[in-house]
């Protein structure tokens, strides 16, 4: 199982999968294969690289940047002083993986990997074909065409989806008639600089007046769209702030920022990110994207500055390469996915001449559903995509109920 990110660690998820709370699917595999869990380095408790970008007495710094300038440059003094940051990166961790593999004595690999952790299975994939049996790829990002950080186009999908879903939902659409018009309002007053609410000292438990860019309100924001729990919340926290009352939607920023912060490690996240994925960003794809969606490209602006203080060596430009496989392999995607939309899975169909795409309809980035874990029990006991009735879980997802408070979002 291979966890996300990159930053995330996969061990993490092992509890929650013994439960059967994650990944429900993995339980009734285990009567014929075991599930192996081994953190990336960087991540989780392979040396991993934390830092604090969300510092808990000061939140003004991450309600104006996404990455703080001073947080990014002390914390890559303090981890360089003892480990080569450019080791860290996709190639070296794959080849870790395959030496755990190795040393346990396994001949080969389903692998299981969801957003970063797609990625992650292709190259290991074009590394150790050998010793793949099969891959289920959740929201796929693979290289060549993976993402670009904040992806524009997969923000606006995810948007108009949702106002989609409101304007068909009674409760919605009665509570919130003029979200997209309001949401659009509340973009072109950030347009004019930032806003100011009031955020929770999370040292001291007092509230401070901070200054919210937009910046940080875009892809904090795109980052709760990754949840359909999130997501339903959107709507009632848009109309308050449209309403001039910030509160709710500082306190919805504040969660997702430290919540992102608490799930990665976010040196990790620079060291493998700023190596494989900004370099082989196009300009002018970046520039047409931002024209066509309400987070321009703040978030890719930020991460390059931040990328610019963490200074890694970029990969070859081979590693950009599409990866070439004709081991069976099952694409699941979101139809309405912020962060990987299921164009990107599309397009790796080229390449995968034995994988089918399964496109759950109104999912985000989350796609997890009953039709979708049995789907994927099938393919791995069979070892193979063909015969796949992947049209079976296209209407599989069903979306929470909108919310109209803030009751049962969680406190700080």
């Amino acid at each position: 199982m291979i966890a996300g990110g990159p930053g995330e660690s996969a061990v993490g998820f092992a509890p929650l999968i013994a439960d059967g709370v994650f990944e429900k699917e993995l339980r009734s595999l285990r009567d014929t294969y075991d599930v192996l869990f081994v953190d990336n380095r960087g991540m989780g408790a392979s040396n991993p690289s934390k830092c604090n970008f969300t510092p808990a007495a000061d939140p003004a710094s991450y309600f104006r940047q996404l990455w703080p300038d001073g947080s990014v440059a002390a914390c890559r003094q303090r981890l360089a002083a003892s480990t080569d940051l450019n080791a860290y990166n996709t190639n070296n961790a794959v080849d870790d993986l395959d030496e755990v593999r190795g040393a346990l004595g396994y001949p080969k690999l389903v692998l299981l990997g969801g957003s970063y952790g797609t990625f992650f299975s292709l190259i290991y994939i074009r590394r150790h074909a050998e010793h793949v049996e099969s891959a289920v790829l959740d929201g796929v990002a693979p290289p060549h065409f993976q993402p670009m950080p904040g992806e524009p186009q997969g923000a606006q999908t995810a948007m108009d989806g949702l106002i989609a879903k409101c304007r068909r939902d009674n409760v919605c659409s009665a509570h919130f008639p003029a979200f997209a018009q309001h949401f659009d309002a509340l973009v072109r007053r950030l347009n004019r600089g930032p806003i100011s609410v009031e955020a929770k000292n999370l040292a001291t438990k007092q509230m401070h007046t901070v200054s919210l860019s937009k910046e940080v309100f875009v892809d904090q924001l795109r980052h709760v769209l990754y949840d359909p729990e999130g997501a339903s919340y959107v709507p009632y926290v848009i109309e308050r702030a449209y309403e001039m009352d910030y509160a709710p939607l500082a306190r919805l920023i504040q969660l997702s920022s430290v919540g992102f912060s608490m799930d990665l490690d976010e040196g990790a996240y620079l060291s493998y990110s700023c190596a494989e994925f900004m370099p082989f960003l196009s300009g002018e794809e970046v520039k047409t994207a931002a024209a066509h969606s309400f987070t321009g490209d703040l978030r890719i602006r930020a991460q390059r500055r931040a990328c610019s203080i963490w200074n890694v060596q970029a990969m070859p430009p081979s590693f950009n390469d599409p990866v070439r496989s004709e081991l069976p392999v099952l694409i699941v995607s979101g139809s309405d996915d912020p962060a990987t939309p299921a164009r990107y899975g599309a397009a790796a169909l080229r390449y995968l001449p034995n994988a089918r795409q399964v496109i759950v309809q109104g999912a985000e980035h989350v796609t997890e559903t009953a039709c979708t874990d049995r789907l994927m029990v099938q393919f791995v006991r069979a070892r193979s995509a063909k015969g796949l009735n992947v049209s079976q879980c296209k209407a599989a997802f069903t979306p929470p109920r909108f919310a109209t408070s803030l009751a049962g979002l969680p406190q700080l």
